[in-house]
C-alpha cells in the first residue's frame, strides 16, 4: 500500500471531476441508449475519487510521509514534480476509444502528458521508520505507532467517518463491466459494430479487440490509425458506447441497492479525505 502510493505521482488536470459525497447514492437516470459521451457517467462512479482527485489524495498522503520522515533526517519519498494525467473520468477508455482526433494522432495510445514519479524504495534504515517494525531509529528517538506511515495515515484520514472498504466500488465497478459486455443487448451492438467495420475493411469482433491487435506495436503506424478512426465512426454510427453503458448503468444501480451502505461508508470517508487532501495541499 505505501509503495504504490510512493509510485503514484500527482495530477492536475484540466476539465470538470466529478466530487463523491454521502448523499451521492441517490439513483442515476441511464444513459440514453443514442449516447455516444465519450465519458458516460456511471452510477458506480459517485463512490470513486475521479484520477485528478485520487491524485490529489496521493500527493497529501505523500507530503505528510515526508514531513515524519523529515523528523527522523531522512528525504523520503523524494519530492517528485505533479504531471498531468490525460484522464479525466476512468470512463474514457472504458468501452474502447471514441475520441476521433486521438484516432486519428495516436491510434490506440492514450495521450502522455509526462511520465509519473518512478518508485521510491526506502533503505533498510527508512523502511524500520517508515513501518515501525521497531519502536526507536537507530539514533534512539521514538517511531511513531505504525511508522511515518501510520501517522501520515492519520493526519490525512484523522477522526473522519468509519473506516470502509474502499476495493469494493472498484470491485463491483469490474463486476458490471464483465457482465455488461456478455448482455444480448451489447452483443448485439457489438455485431453491429464488426458489421460496419468490415464495410470499412476491417475485421473485428468486437470493440475491445483492435488495441490488442499484435501489428500495433511500437509507433503508431498509418494502418492502427485508420482502424481507430473507423472505430471510433462505427462505434457513433452504431450507437454503442450508449447502449453499453445504459446496461451497464442499470446493472450499476441493482448492485448499488445491494451494497447501499458500505458504499455510502465509502462515499462519506472519499468526501472526509478529499477535504483533508485540500486543507494539507493548500488547494482550492
Amino acid at each position: 500500500m505505501v509503495l504504490a502510493l510512493l509510485g503514484t505521482s500527482a495530477a492536475g488536470c484540466s476539465g470538470q471531476s466529478a466530487r463523491p459525497g454521502p448523499r451521492a447514492s441517490a439513483p442515476s437516470q441511464p444513459n440514453r441508449p443514442d449516447a455516444a459521451a465519450a465519458a458516460p457517467r456511471l452510477p458506480l462512479d459517485d463512490y470513486l475519487l475521479s484520477p485528478p482527485e485520487t491524485s490529489l489524495v496521493t500527493e497529501a498522503y505523500r507530503q505528510a510521509l515526508r514531513q515524519c520522515m523529515r523528523g527522523f533526517g531522512f528525504v523520503f519519498p523524494p519530492p517528485s514534480k505533479p504531471t498531468e494525467t490525460p484522464l479525466r473520468s476512468w470512463n474514457e477508455r472504458r468501452y474502447g476509444i471514441t475520441d476521433l482526433d486521438q484516432a486519428r494522432s495516436s491510434g490506440y495510445r492514450v495521450p502522455s502528458f509526462g511520465k509519473g514519479a518512478p518508485q521510491a524504495v526506502p533503505t533498510p534504515e527508512q523502511q524500520v521508520v517508515l513501518t515501525g517494525s521497531r519502536e526507536t531509529a537507530s539514533d534512539g528517538r521514538r517511531i511513531p505507532t505504525g511508522g511515518c506511515a501510520g501517522q501520515a495515515d492519520r493526519t490525512l484520514n484523522g477522526d473522519g467517518p468509519v473506516r470502509a472498504d474502499q476495493s469494493l466500488a472498484q470491485s463491483l465497478s469490474r463486476e458490471s463491466f464483465e457482465e455488461s459486455r456478455k448482455d444480448a443487448r451489447v452483443r448485439t451492438a457489438f455485431a453491429r459494430w464488426s458489421r460496419c467495420m468490415r464495410r470499412e475493411g476491417f475485421r473485428y469482433a468486437g470493440p475491445l479487440d483492435p488495441p490488442d491487435d499484435p501489428r500495433f506495436r511500437g509507433a503508431p503506424s498509418g494502418a492502427e490509425r485508420a482502424v481507430a478512426v473507423a472505430d471510433v465512426r462505427c462505434k457513433a454510427a452504431t450507437r454503442l458506447v450508449g447502449v453499453w453503458s445504459a446496461v451497464e448503468a442499470a446493472r450499476q444501480r441493482e448492485l448499488i441497492r445491494a451494497h447501499l451502505r458500505d458504499l455510502t461508508k465509502i462515499a462519506e470517508m472519499n468526501e472526509y479525505r478529499l477535504a483533508r487532501a485540500r486543507d494539507l495541499r493548500g488547494a482550492p
